[in-house]
């Protein structure tokens, strides 16, 4: 979905404000994947400011996939919103302080949707905050009853490490 802001007519301190209906591929986090719903759309805001237009995205939407720690299934809400500014004139710009969502006037919402909602996201999606997970040995969800089997050891390479006593 593009935005051609040459066709929004905007003067100074004018404001164009639509929402659209939005599909985003889903998201593929640690070899999982997460399919994204949008059901609210997303809300593209233009305003006219001096030098330029700012572009503000915002939606809110919810990830399903699979728990990072038990593999149930998990629902995320997460409301993303990202701002990028388009210069009208690009002398004094260099290439690396124009957005890559922006070419020639006109704006890649889907994209700037898509990055905003994934730099949102949380560094684990999981079912619920106090998830325990699967045992590493047997694979029990920790979460259903408990396991028998004995916690792992550590590496003894690494024993000599525990003598070491840090100063304050």
């Amino acid at each position: 979905m593009f935005l051609d802001l040459r066709d929004l007519a905007l003067r100074g301190g004018d404001r164009y404000e639509r929402s659209f209906p939005l599909d985003i591929a889903p998201l593929v986090l640690g070899g999982a994947q997460y399919e994204v719903l949008i059901p609210r759309g997303v809300t593209v805001s233009v305003d006219r400011v001096a030098g330029g237009f700012l572009v503000d995205v915002s939606l809110a939407s919810k990830i399903y996939g699979p728990c990072a720690r038990c593999l149930c299934e998990a629902a995320v809400g997460i409301e993303a919103r990202q701002e990028e500014f388009v210069p009208t004139a690009k002398d004094g710009w260099e290439g690396s302080d124009l957005s890559a969502f922006v070419q020639e006037m006109v704006v890649d919402v889907a994209g700037i949707a898509r990055e905003a909602l994934v730099l949102s996201l949380p560094v684990q999606i999981v079912c619920s905050p106090p998830c325990r997970g699967l045992c590493p040995q047997c694979g029990q969800d920790l979460n259903v009853r408990d396991c028998d089997c004995v916690a792992a050891q550590g590496d003894a390479r690494w024993d000599k490490l525990k003598d070491i006593r840090r100063e304050a």
